[in-house]
Order: C-alpha cells, then sequence, then structure tokens
C-alpha cells in the first residue's frame, strides 16, 4: 500500500458531558448528549452555545447534566439584569462586558469566560459568596459576576507549574509543609486556601484524638500576679466528640493552628522553639509522632489515710460524670467539684535503659501570694506485681511532691530514670529555681511504670491540666541547659526581689568594711552606710513590700500594711 497524498484531518482533543454514552435502559438516559472537540469550544466562546467551564474545561448538555454552571453577568446581585435566557439574549456577545477581551498571563487577549462550574465557583471565592439566583421570578439560574471571575480565572494557581497538577497531586506536596508554612499558604490565594484547608483537616484528625475534647475556647486572660492579658487557649473537655470544624473553629487551617499553641504551652515546648537557635518545627513534629506517652490505668487509695494503699480503678474517668477527662498524655479537670485524690499510671512499662519525661502541671490561679503552698500532686515510678493468687499490688518505689509555685501557675519537672542501675534523676523546679537531685531505688520485683498523682486541691481546680511526654538525650539536654542557671522567672517577683535585697545588702557591707578600713573615716559616710544597711534589712525581711524593698526606706516611714496582707 502506498502512502496517500491527501493530508490527514486535523484532529483536537474531545469534551464529553456527563450524559454521553448512557445505555438506554439508564432511568437517566438522555438522547441529545454531547461530545465536542476543543476547536469548537474555542470557537463558542463568545456566543455560549456550549456549556462549558471557563476554569476546569468540564461540559454540560444542558442545565441538568452533571455539572452545574453558573453564567457570567455584566452587574453585581443588587443591580443585575437577569440571565441571557430571560434578558432574551441570543448570545453573550450581545452583552456589553464580553464584547471586550481580557489579559492572560502571557499578555495575549483572551476572550471573557462565559460559565463556571460550581465547584470552581466555591474553590476560588469561599470566603465571600459572589453568585447570585436571576431577578425574574420563577428562574433559579445562578448569575456571577464577570469581574470577579475574571480576576480570580488567572489568580487562582496563576502562571504557576502547580497549575498543571491535579488536586490530589497538589495536596500530596503541600503535606511537606510544616503547620507554620501551611498557614501562610492559606492566606495567599483561593486556590492554596482550599489545598491548604484539605490538607490542615487530615492533619487534625490524625491527632485530635489525642487531645481534650472541646469546645476549644480561644480567648485571653489577665495573670493573678498583674501585668497584661495574655492569650489563653484551651479546651473545655466536655463535648462527646473530637475537635473539629466548623464547631471548634470555622477552617481546619485555624484548628491546626490552635493545637500547635496548646501543644506548646502543654507540653513545655518553648525551649526547643524559641531563640536565635531555636527549632520553629520541634511542635509540628512532636503533633505528627506515633509513640507520644499515653496515661492508661487510674487508681485510688483505698482508705481515708494519705499512706493507704492504692487500687485500681475498674473503669476509664468519664468526664461527663466524674470532671476528669483522661486522653493520650493528657489529665484535664473539666469539673471543680471532684476533690478527689487519684493517680493515674502510664499504659505502656519503662522500656530496658534510660528511660525520660517532662512533664507539667497548669492549675489556674495557683501560686497567688495568698497560697498556702501546698502540695499539687505527686509523681515518680510505681511498681505493679501479681501475686500467686491474682491480686494485683500497686505501690510507689520513689514519690516525689509537686509543689505549689511562688507567683507561677505551672510546675514543670523532669524525670530520668535507667532500669539497669535503678539511678533515678529528678530535675524540678522550686520556688521559681531548677534543682536536680539523684536517687538510687531499691530492687522491685514487677513492672515499673511512670506514675501521676492529684491532690484533692488539685483535682478541685477546674481546667488544671497534666501532661507528660517523653524525650531523647538530645531534648534531655537541652531541658537542662535551659534550666541550670533558673529558668526566667516573671519580673517583680519575690524571689528576684529577695535576691536583689541579699546582693545590694552584701555590696553594702562590703563598702563598710572598706571604709572601717581606711586611715581616714568620713563619719558622715559611717552614719549614712548604718541607716541604708538598717533600710535594706528591714526591706529584706519584708519580702512582699516591693517598694521597701527596692528603695530602701526606713521603718518608721513605711507604709502601713493592708488588712488583708499577712504581717
Amino acid at each position: 500500500m502506498g502512502t496517500s497524498l491527501i493530508p490527514a484531518p486535523q484532529t483536537a482533543p474531545m469534551r464529553s458531558c456527563a450524559c454521553f454514552n448512557q445505555s438506554k435502559s439508564d432511568p437517566d438516559y438522555w438522547p441529545y448528549s454531547l461530545r465536542v472537540c476543543e476547536m469548537c469550544i474555542a470557537d463558542d466562546c463568545t456566543t455560549g452555545r456550549v456549556r462549558n467551564c471557563g476554569m476546569c474545561g468540564a461540559v454540560a448538555c444542558d442545565a441538568d447534566c452533571g455539572v452545574e454552571m453558573a453564567e457570567c453577568t455584566d452587574n453585581e446581585g443588587w443591580n443585575n439584569m437577569g440571565c441571557l435566557e430571560c434578558r432574551r439574549k441570543e448570545c453573550f456577545s450581545e452583552i456589553d462586558v464580553f464584547k471586550t477581551a481580557t489579559k492572560g498571563p502571557d499578555g495575549r487577549d483572551v476572550p471573557k469566560m462565559t460559565r463556571v462550574c460550581v465547584k470552581c465557583l466555591e474553590q476560588c471565592t469561599p470566603w465571600v459568596r459572589y453568585d447570585f439566583t436571576c431577578r425574574l421570578f420563577k428562574c433559579n439560574t445562578r448569575l456571577v459576576p464577570s469581574d470577579v471571575m475574571e480576576r480570580k480565572r488567572f489568580r487562582t494557581f496563576g502562571s504557576s507549574p502547580l497549575n498543571l497538577l491535579p488536586e490530589d497531586g497538589l495536596a500530596a506536596i503541600v503535606d511537606f509543609l510544616p503547620n507554620n508554612d501551611l498557614k501562610s499558604l492559606y492566606l495567599t490565594n483561593s486556590a492554596m486556601c482550599t489545598v491548604s484547608e484539605r490538607v490542615a483537616q487530615t492533619r487534625v484528625e490524625e491527632f485530635h484524638h489525642e487531645f481534650p475534647t472541646g469546645p476549644l475556647v480561644v480567648g485571653t486572660r489577665k495573670s493573678p500576679f498583674g501585668g497584661h492579658e495574655r492569650r489563653w487557649i484551651r479546651c473545655e473537655g466536655t463535648n462527646d466528640f473530637n475537635i473539629r470544624a466548623p464547631e471548634d473553629g470555622q477552617v481546619w487551617v485555624g484548628i491546626l493552628h490552635y493545637l500547635e499553641y496548646i501543644a506548646k504551652e502543654a507540653f513545655y515546648l518553648g525551649f526547643q522553639t524559641d531563640g536565635e537557635n531555636g527549632d520553629e518545627d520541634a511542635v509540628c513534629r512532636f503533633m505528627k509522632r506515633q509513640d507520644k506517652f499515653q496515661f492508661s490505668q487510674v487508681y485510688i487509695k483505698d482508705g481515708p489515710n494519705s499512706n493507704s494503699p492504692i487500687v485500681p480503678r475498674p473503669e476509664h474517668f468519664n468526664s461527663s460524670a466524674d470532671g476528669v477527662s483522661i486522653c493520650s498524655s493528657f489529665i484535664l479537670i473539666t469539673d471543680a467539684s471532684v476533690k478527689v485524690p487519684f493517680a493515674v499510671a502510664s499504659s505502656e512499662d519503662m522500656v530496658s535503659g534510660r528511660n525520660r519525661f517532662i512533664c507539667r502541671l497548669f492549675c489556674p490561679g495557683s501560686g497567688t501570694k495568698n497560697s498556702n503552698r501546698d502540695s499539687l500532686g505527686s509523681y515518680g515510678i510505681l511498681c505493679k506485681s501479681t501475686s500467686e493468687a491474682g491480686t494485683e499490688s500497686i505501690t510507689w518505689a520513689k514519690k516525689l511532691d509537686i509543689m505549689e509555685g511562688l507567683q507561677r501557675e505551672d510546675s514543670v519537672f523532669g524525670l530520668d530514670y535507667n532500669t539497669e542501675t535503678r539511678e533515678l534523676i529528678v530535675h524540678s523546679s522550686r520556688m521559681n529555681r531548677f534543682h536536680s537531685n539523684e536517687y538510687t531505688l531499691p530492687e522491685m520485683e514487677g513492672d515499673i511504670v511512670f506514675g501521676i498523682e492529684f491532690t484533692a486541691k488539685a483535682a478541685g481546680i477546674k481546667g488544671s491540666l497534666m501532661s507528660a511526654r517523653r524525650c531523647d538525650e538530645d531534648e534531655w539536654t537541652q531541658f537542662l541547659t535551659y534550666t541550670q542557671n533558673g529558668e526566667p522567672a516573671p519580673a517583680g517577683g519575690p524571689a528576684d526581689l529577695l535576691q536583689g535585697g541579699l546582693d545590694m545588702l552584701g555590696l553594702v557591707r562590703q563598702r563598710r568594711r572598706e571604709q572601717d578600713g581606711e586611715d581616714n573615716r568620713d563619719e558622715r559616710i559611717r552614719a549614712r552606710l548604718d541607716d541604708a544597711d538598717e533600710a535594706i534589712n528591714i526591706g529584706v525581711m519584708r519580702v512582699r513590700n516591693h517598694r521597701a524593698l527596692r528603695m530602701g526606706i526606713r521603718p518608721e516611714l513605711l507604709p502601713l500594711p493592708d488588712a488583708g496582707d499577712n504581717p
């Protein structure tokens, strides 16, 4: 066979509607389905006889076909003239707004789009609804301003190569971004907002069961120690479902941002993320970890005494009945009427070798000047053993108290236990300063687990939150380095004032010794030093009188204390 001298006809890709190739036995069969090529669509761009989306290219044979379309029009909703049919127009080119072209990304003139599908419309305008229905009675045709869609047409993905990717592929690429970059991408444009929202929903649904339930409250609160209001984001823990949109937030990206904020505060991750060399993605990586610490068994005391043995509670706490919500690494007091001591153990036994934990207990309103500095709880090592009769025995191998802080509402402590040498290192805060202690535990028979105990005082404060996490050697080293010189305490706290007063007292006494060693002594200087020494001694003893301590006021000039102040 020879080669024909007649050239092959010019062909173009074909598009078909949802009704194409339907069987006659199909109840939705329509004999007038549409199959059209790209060239015909391009020729029909100003006429509008072919119903096609100007963004994704989907076609439909009529209004009842699979893809719902919205017509582009010239005016906004409050001043619209109706749809093309109601205005008795044969084609879109009879409307003035479609007689001019728009500029494409490459600078060439492109005919304006006549229709857009509902899916593309919702993706490119997620915040504000621009579409409306025809003004004529009983006409339900959806309309959208043409100028709005032309602005969105080439700015949904712009000229970026990402426009060539399907939504699933683009979401897979965006999933590599950390949470902070995902939030920034969400605020760039409408199309990226949709993709970011999809990725954020997937991330939240992966770990929202590890957080207390909602409602998710976003607000501010004033510190009981004075100062400016601070942001306070918390989970109430009273809902029967996990945190989700739109109940706990309008968008999933916002919920993800709030959960990251809660995780940073609760798990004491600030020393890893803040500072010049801080790792901004540390919280994001921690939230994606699958081997998080988990609380499991609940124990209560079998008797009224403090030394009474603890026994397992038969079932988990129910937040609606007991006022305590326990999920994964969190213990949340949801009702202030609990006031019953209880203990919670970890779900897994300690592995062979080093086991390191960083914990934080937050009790709103604690640590004020009128507090009694009571114990808020305990932490340590629990030993679980089973007798031959099958009776389970639980004892504390080592228990350390969590004391109420001084002008701070949280208590942070770390624990490092070596199962091979039975050496226990505890790094905890007392009086706004961290101290380390080492202990050697006796030999124990049974399973070794990490345990937390709430006293009646901490269990009776609504919003008390205990959180614990495992850490590796690098994180433990950073934790010790950050706290070895004392964590930065609140400015103007009693501990800082006391230390400042003692330093000033030592300086004055050193100057006095230098004056005494000189041959020519000035009586006037010695008199001033005596007055300053006496005033500072009085100020150091009266730690709560900040003005007297800082200014060195003489005792006879001190203001009288208020009736509510302790002497």
